[in-house]
């Protein structure tokens, strides 16, 4: 049989498995063949560790024959001998304990190892969920029923966006002050409500503001969608708890292109829905403007007069 492991050592590594021994030079050979074997009370030493074995290594023509099984259970793998195919199996089966979960990348399956950013095992470094999402600059959507982690991808009813890598955030979606949480997930103080229609899964999945003191800047946030992306949908409105007369407006671009912009909208009318083309965009923007009872405009990045206390809702919103 041909070697199909190596030592660096001044003996090759033949490899044995069961009581059979497999000789000659290429995978084609067949047949029996009588040896002459030399025993020197041959270890096994794996990753530092002794592998007890009941078949015994040997020297033969300079080579060092092993039992497989052995190598292979020392390794973590599952070894296994199809008759029919003359064939030796090694599935390589060792994990982490620690894992709590399953990672789905594009459909391919990963281990997820805990929830610190990186995981040192046995010399190597593995890295989380959310620190590979990141470094990958895709969107990470993790199932709370299920414990798994999809990254590029979510559920059939799409991403929600606050998931996607945030690239740049403008005016108080940096500040979240006052207990709001900004453009992260939703009310402190429970869902969204607009014109008294309670958006109960807003939460989790909407980009909010709430000029939260009198040094307030008008906000926007920028999401990396890579281009991997068809459409964004979501409702936008004003707030219930307004405390104020003032009107809001969103805006989206995509790439420093205009996608949409929404009527002006005002505390007391119904949310109006949010479709948007977004093929191919890589950087999206989503920004609001105000525009106070005497008609002055302020948009992204811009303070608003001391005192503003309009609140805005950009709702369930998802990428697909």
């Amino acid at each position: 049989m041909k070697p199909i492991l190596r030592y660096v050592s001044s003996y090759g590594v033949g490899l044995l498995i069961g009581g059979m021994v497999f000789g000659g030079i290429t995978l084609a050979s067949t047949g029996l063949k009588p040896i002459q074997a030399h025993y020197a009370n041959i270890k096994i030493d794996v990753n530092g560790k002794v592998i007890p074995t009941n078949a015994e290594p040997f020297i033969y023509n300079s080579n060092v024959y092993v039992p497989i099984s052995a190598i292979g259970h020392g390794l973590g793998a599952q070894v296994s001998w199809v008759g029919s195919k003359h064939e030796v199996v090694i599935v390589r089966t060792a994990q982490l304990q620690t894992q709590s979960g399953s990672l789905v990348y594009y459909g391919s399956p990963i281990l997820w190892y805990g929830t610190t950013h990186t995981f040192s095992y046995k010399g190597q470094s593995y890295v989380s969920p959310v620190a590979l999402a990141t470094v990958l600059d895709e969107p990470l959507y993790i199932n709370p029923t299920t414990l798994t982690a999809y990254i590029g991808q979510g559920p059939a009813s799409g991403m929600p966006l606050v998931n996607f890598p945030d690239v740049r955030d403008y005016g108080d979606y940096a500040l979240a002050s006052n207990g709001y949480t900004g453009a992260i997930t939703g009310w402190s103080n429970g869902p969204s409500k607009i014109n008294g229609q309670t958006y109960p899964n807003s939460n989790g999945k909407s980009i909010l503001w709430s000029p939260a003191n009198s040094n307030a800047q008008v906000p926007g946030v920028t999401y990396n969608l890579n281009g991997k992306y068809t459409s964004l949908t979501g409702l936008f409105g004003v707030d219930d708890a307004s405390g104020s007369s003032d009107q809001l407006q969103l805006t989206i671009t995509g790439d420093g292109q205009q996608l949409y912009q929404s009527p002006w909208m005002s505390k007391g009318e119904t949310a109006t829905p949010v479709e948007v083309n977004v093929s191919n965009v890589h950087l999206l923007t989503v920004a609001f403007s105000v525009k106070t009872s005497s008609g002055a405009v302020y948009t992204m990045g811009q303070a608003v007069p001391a005192g503003t206390t309009v609140d805005a809702d950009f709702v369930d919103v998802l990428v697909h």
